[in-house]
């Protein structure tokens, strides 16, 4: 799958209810979910860790649309920009 299709399924399940809520709070749930991922890693719950990276993808996403950033886009000029090359 195509990081601009994921968005645009997130951006169809959630954006109602995620603009309603607000960045802000929005910003809140995917910290809440990054907090539930390390706490996944720092155990060695390999299960656990699976679910809550599609949590955190999730919730990136939805942030990313609520702020109208092309998440695919976004990607591509990280990975052409050469201050973001690895150092020698």
């Amino acid at each position: 799958m195509e990081i601009s299709a994921l968005q645009e399924i997130v951006r169809e399940r959630y954006f109602s209810t995620d603009s309603a809520r607000g960045i802000y709070h929005t910003a809140l749930w995917f910290h809440e979910e990054v907090g539930e991922l390390s706490a996944a890693i720092a155990r060695g719950d390999r299960q656990n860790a699976k679910e809550e990276f599609a949590d955190v993808l999730m919730w990136l996403m939805t942030l990313a649309n609520l702020m109208e950033v092309d998440i695919q886009q976004a990607v591509a000029d990280y990975l052409t920009d050469p201050r973001k090359l690895p150092s020698k």
